[in-house]
């Protein structure tokens, strides 16, 4: 018996449009502690958008398009490279990856700008207790410029990796628990 893919359906009501604040991105990386005698690590995440009023997540397909003698167009897709802009991206007070991105401005210490864990939850699919969700490791945060006129803003792009993990989380917090799909 061959196997059957299972695709969920979206929980809006016909005709409903899913808000923007039902696709959420999330940060995850590791952090060094100290607390004052042993040093250790710490998994940190945070919800991405606050005070971005526009955020897609983009998804830059390399395209090889051609044309045979007979005239016919083919367009093949060798890969996409999404990314994220957050524009603005504010530093503000709590923000544990502002905090975190600047220190790595401040020491100009570029290559800890990779190895994040990104996670993208689409809320109008599933529901309470189990959304669907993508994990995707290995990811690099860039930030674009420092500085602005009346705050100071950082923007910053996300650069995913298409080292993707399936699965849902229990809620929309920074303290989820993310579930790998089983038939993956």
């Amino acid at each position: 018996m061959a196997a059957q893919t299972v695709i969920k359906q979206i929980n809006l009501r016909p005709g409903q449009r899913a808000e923007r604040k039902l696709l959420i991105t999330v940060a995850e990386w590791t952090e060094k502690t100290l607390d004052g005698t042993t040093e250790g690590t710490e998994t940190v995440r945070e919800l991405l958008g606050n005070r971005t009023e526009d955020s897609s997540i983009e998804y830059n397909p390399d395209l090889q398009e051609s044309t045979d003698i007979l005239g016919h167009s083919y367009t093949d897709l060798n890969k996409t490279q999404p990314s994220q802009n957050f524009d603005p991206f504010l530093i503000l007070g709590g923000s544990r990856l502002g905090a975190y991105l600047n220190d790595i401005r401040r020491r100009n210490a570029l290559s800890e700008l990779q190895g994040f864990t990104m996670y993208i939850i689409t809320a109008f699919i599933g529901q309470a207790g189990a959304y669907e969700c993508e994990r995707h490791d290995d990811c690099s945060i860039t930030y674009e410029s420092f500085g602005g006129d009346a705050n100071v803003n950082f923007p910053i792009t996300v650069h995913f990796s298409n080292k993707i993990t399936t699965g849902t989380v229990d809620k929309i917090a920074d303290d989820f628990t993310f579930t790998q799909d089983a038939n993956v």
